[in-house]
């Protein structure tokens, strides 16, 4: 089997460079012959030393596509990553990755941008019908909060991206649900998203990490990953640690590892709260120093609002880590069991319940072992990535010798959505063994 991979690598900055860094050797493994399309060059000596590797470009050469017998496109919410690869998807129809199913940001760059606002609203109503094209000629008309930022799922743009797909490929049930609402008539399948490592000795290896940072055993540690937007929430988390060290404790350190963005004025913030002592704002760090970081931490705080319907890559890091998550009651977040993963509402309420969550995890060494041993096991058990690559394989398999068969609960539930007896509540704890007497 031979298939092209169509993705951002290193040194291209996107989550989605490093998933691809980690997934590719995993299909290799697989017996997969994995040939490499990337808009920019790629960096890295070992993929360059393993795979063959093209420009994107490349992938317009009819003797290299008539050579593969698919070709795999990754789908991310960001224009200057994935522009050229969606552009490519139009003109070769192929297998879509979807790391997100929003995807509003990339048409709003893509189109709205470069095309202007009557494309843009095309593209809507494309979309959404009516209804969503006079949500955004609202924007228009009295500006405001923009439809990607206050509807980022109900006024997803994923539609022409699945319609052109021959095959989807996502990472959370979520997703799953939501493409099949958009058109259910494509190949499907969920592949959660991998952790690419498990710390197996994560006692000694964390013990050894805040040695060399001069942490002692005593000091709570906490940490935000990935570029910190008001998405993250990281004014709200602040707030949580200042009642935190008001209430319980000034034993603690939070790290928020990552470049920040200058509109967020962290370093006031940090300073009004009294917390200039226990927080720790690191600036861009390589992958290595991210994975050290994470290390460090006893409890990692990952939380977004609004959704645009992504998985996380840091999530699946931190739990392969051995790493209890604190996450927002959100889109796919949802999704993680509370053995491993607290979650916090995104209303009024999630300053305080931040602040229980970190309460309720580190109460005592007992239980944050607890938790931290639940995140491992999870995580082994559902994202290792040997695994993962071999749903890949069936998957392409499926789609090449035309064998692919939906899942039986997707067709009832479909089913029950056609026929408007679907209640939401029921469907949702419907045993599968009771599905099958539809």
């Amino acid at each position: 089997m031979r298939i092209g991979y169509c993705s951002p690598f290193n040194p291209m900055k996107s989550g989605i460079s490093d998933f691809s860094e980690e997934l590719v050797p995993a299909l290799k493994n697989q017996n997969i012959d994995v040939v490499i399309f990337s808009p920019e060059k790629v960096s890295s000596k070992n993929i360059l030393n393993d795979f063959e590797v093209h420009t994107l470009s490349k992938l317009n050469d009819k003797k290299i596509r008539e050579s593969l017998d698919l070709i795999v496109y990754q789908i991310g919410n960001n224009y200057t990553y994935h522009g050229q690869i969606v552009e490519m998807l139009m003109k070769y129809p192929g297998v879509v990755e979807l790391h997100e199913i929003g995807l509003h940001h990339l048409v709003a760059e893509s189109v709205l941008d470069r095309k202007g606002i009557d494309a843009y609203l095309d593209y809507v109503e494309y979309c959404h019908g009516k209804k969503g094209t006079e949500i955004a000629k609202k924007f228009f008309k009295y500006g405001g909060q923009a439809p990607w930022e206050q509807y980022p799922l109900e006024l997803n743009m994923a539609r022409k991206i699945i319609e052109s797909a021959s095959g989807l490929i996502v990472h959370s049930e979520m997703s799953k649900q939501m493409a099949l609402g958009i058109c259910d008539t494509k190949p499907i399948v969920k592949i959660p998203h991998h952790s690419a490592e498990f710390l197996e000795d994560r006692k000694n290896e964390t013990a050894a990490a805040r040695k060399k940072s001069g942490i002692s055993d005593d000091i709570l540690v906490l940490g935000s990953f990935g570029f910190a937007t008001p998405t993250k929430r990281i004014i709200q988390i602040i707030d949580a640690c200042s009642k935190y060290k008001k209430e319980v404790t000034d034993k603690f350190l939070y790290y928020i590892v990552g470049e920040v963005s200058p509109s967020m004025n962290l370093e006031r913030k940090i300073a009004e709260c009294g917390l200039s002592e226990n927080v720790r704002i690191t600036g861009f760090v390589t992958l290595d120093e991210f994975k050290n970081y994470i290390k460090l931490c006893d409890i990692c705080i990952n939380l977004r609002y609004p959704t645009q319907g992504e998985s996380s890559g840091s999530i699946h890091r931190m739990l392969g880590m051995g790493k209890p998550i604190i996450t927002t009651d959100i889109g796919t977040f949802s999704e993680f069991p509370d053995s491993v993963a607290l979650k916090v509402r995104y209303d009024d309420n999630e300053t305080d319940d931040i602040f229980k969550a970190i309460c309720t995890m580190s109460k005592n060494k007992k239980t944050l072992e607890k938790y931290s041993q639940n995140a491992f096991d999870y995580a082994k058990e559902n994202f290792e990535i040997n695994r993962n690559a071999e749903k890949y394989l069936g998957f392409f398999k499926s789609m090449i010798d035309g064998t692919w068969q939906p899942d039986y609960q997707d067709v009832v539930i479909g089913r029950l959505c056609e026929l408007k007896l679907t209640d939401e509540n029921y469907l949702k704890h419907l045993p599968y063994f009771e599905l099958q007497m539809f």
